[in-house]
């Protein structure tokens, strides 16, 4: 995400050199805030750049050089992990801060020649040497092979005693494989580079891999468009088919091949001859070179139009096969209609994602709530009916009036399959969740940090409540709109899943993780003491076996108090 100056006016600059001071030109740099929404600048020709338009907050910044620069690229303070980056504070919208300056050192360099097994060498290959330890795990550099095979990776940021990277090769005509040589990581020859040093990996010999060929036809002969899809031991490759109905898959790794193609007015077949993957073409032997026809019939077409109230926008269906195995889908138009392609004749179940629009999401069912069998063969026009989902929003707060960014707000069904729906809360901790079906939900807020050092909040649940027992429960029919669904976040720094401030009135610390401790030795953990309300610094009465919260004579209390105050918020808010 880039953010815009129009929105925020908050500045950061700085120069990025290398260790002699010379300025790194071209590099980018990347500021990532909290969420890990980012903004990117690119170095000047004296190494100066400038974030501007950035909202206040906490940034984390990662430098890259181009990629034929000698540098290694490092997060602010020298760190090697996202994590492990100094922090830079915008306290305000209005804020500029001056002088982040970092300086890189030169990395490690690999040079070598790509050949094949005949030793005959090979341009236009792309070579990545990419890190193979936790340390290094960022790292990436690459090169394309010249004429003489030859290329030249530098400014790999390897430790000076020398790190493990691997180096994989990939290019037309050739399978996706490994120094060693290997189609695998794990089976690969792994290389020690060091920094400030240059590494001369002499000659990768390239597998010869497979080759997969052969005629796409349909009932009128070969076909005169199309694509082919040639899958072997996890690497594919897609081709055009020729005027003649030919195509030619140069360069899979050998193994079970899978084949399946698609022209305009003809059904998807795979090989030999299905809608559904089923058959494989055994191609064993490196360097072989295998002939695979497909011969596919007219298609099918399924047209929906839809059925429902307001702009179908955003909406689009996936069609299944009666096994699921296969999936093809597009979007509406607005105005609701949808044509899909490419079928075999058949009996179809049709998904719909419509939250974004407001609409709700999951298969069409019939009366008994099992997904409708949409009939289709040749060309088949049918209806497709959308529901208006509910729609709920609110704030999510901190528990000391803060708007909390990033956090996760999802209704979760109390009945049945225990449907989810979510939204993630704004800078003015703002969330909106569309396309609620007609049931009744519970309604959570949860913040997920990335970083041991990230703010942290407990979960909470509407009202209040702290566990999804404890939840007040919501009703909601298709088309309502509840606003106000307001929820409060403690601050839970020490990321323990209790409030900071209930832990500091009740003799608990509050940067330390310390649910699982019994504080008054009453059997109850802090954490659940948290959770029920009770005192950690004080032996509960509540006997052995706990509170009751999860029985049933709860849960119906709670939901008939829940569906009052639903039936309250619609009151509010409809008009």
């Amino acid at each position: 995400m880039i953010w815009l100056a129009a929105a925020f006016a908050a500045e950061l600059s700085g120069t990025l050199t290398g260790a002699d001071g010379q300025p790194i030109v071209g590099a980018t740099v990347y500021a990532y805030d909290v969420r890990f929404n980012y903004a990117a600048a690119t170095t000047r020709s004296g190494g100066e750049w400038t974030l501007q338009g950035l909202p206040p907050g906490g940034y984390r910044l990662r430098f890259l050089p181009p990629n034929y620069d000698p540098h290694g690229d490092r997060f602010y303070g020298g760190a090697w992990d996202t994590c492990s980056a100094e922090v830079v504070q915008l306290p305000a919208e209005s804020s500029v801060v001056a002088g982040v300056d970092e300086a890189l050192e030169t990395g490690a360099s690999v040079t070598g020649r790509v050949v094949d097994l005949a030793g005959t060498p090979i341009g236009g290959m792309r070579v990545t040497a990419y890190g193979a330890e936790p340390r290094t795990g960022l790292i990436e550099r690459n090169d394309t092979t010249d004429d003489d095979g030859r290329f030249a990776i530098s400014g790999l940021d390897a430790e000076a005693a020398g790190s493990a990277f691997y180096v994989s090769v990939e290019g037309s005509g050739w399978p996706r494989q490994y120094a060693g040589p290997s189609y695998t990581e794990g089976e690969s020859e792994r290389g020690s580079f060091a920094a400030g040093v240059e590494t001369d990996v002499g000659d990768v010999a390239l597998l010869d891999g497979i080759r997969v060929s052969g005629v796409i036809s349909g009932p009128d002969g070969a076909v005169a468009e199309g694509q082919v899809y040639v899958y072997s031991s996890q690497q594919i490759l897609t081709e055009t088919v020729g005027l003649d109905g030919a195509y030619a898959a140069d360069g899979l790794p050998p193994g079970d091949v899978v084949v399946w193609a698609s022209s305009p007015g003809l059904a998807t077949t795979y090989y030999p001859g299905s809608d559904r993957p089923g058959g494989s073409y055994p191609v064993p032997d490196e360097g072989a070179d295998a002939t695979v026809d497909v011969s596919l019939p007219t298609e099918s077409r399924l047209t929906l139009q839809a059925l429902g109230e307001g702009s179908f926008d955003g909406v689009s269906v996936l069609v299944y096969n009666d096994t699921y195995t296969v999936g093809r889908g597009d979007q509406l138009t607005p105005e609701g209609e949808v044509s899909i392609g490419g079928l075999y004749a058949g009996n179809y179940y049709v998904y719909v994602y419509g939250q974004d629009a407001g609409f709700t999401s999951g298969f069409i069912v019939d009366g008994t709530g099992e997904p409708l069998v949409f009939q289709v063969d040749g060309a088949t026009d049918l209806e497709l009916p959308l529901e208006r989902g509910a729609v709920l929003s609110g704030t999510v707060t901190d528990d000391r009036g803060e708007p909390v960014y990033g956090a996760r707000v999802e209704a979760v069904e109390t009945t049945g399959a225990q449907r989810q729906w979510t939204a993630t809360t704004d800078r003015d901790g703002a969330y909106t969740i569309r396309g609620v079906d007609a049931t009744t939900v519970t309604v959570d807020a949860a913040f997920y940090w990335y970083c041991p050092g990230d703010p942290g909040y407990a979960t909470t649940w509407y009202e209040a409540a702290r566990s999804a027992d404890a939840a007040g429960v919501l009703l909601v029919n298709h088309g309502d709109v509840l606003d106000g669904l307001d929820l409060v976040l403690p601050v839970d720094d020490d990321h323990d899943g209790m409030g900071d401030d209930w832990e500091r009135a009740h003799g608990l610390d509050p940067a330390h993780d310390d649910a699982a401790g019994d504080l008054d030795g009453d059997g109850f953990t802090n954490g659940e003491e948290w959770v029920l309300g009770t005192d950690p610094d004080a032996p509960d009465a509540v006997g052995a076996g706990g509170c009751g919260c999860g029985s049933g004579a709860a849960n119906a209390g709670l939901l008939a108090i829940g569906a009052g105050l639903a039936l309250r918020a619609r009151r509010r808010h409809q008009t």
